[in-house]
């Protein structure tokens, strides 16, 4: 697995499946592991 330590990410905004827009710069200063899946 690689890591990316340091590395910027853009600021972007999502829904949870409660339907609460959540952005990125909310975590700003925070671990964060972002996982992202899909079923094609």
């Amino acid at each position: 697995m690689k890591e990316f330590l340091g590395t910027k990410v853009i600021d972007f905004t999502f829904q949870d499946l409660d339907g609460n827009t959540i952005s990125i710069k909310d975590y700003m200063g925070k671990k964060l592991l972002i996982f992202m899946w899909a079923s094609w």
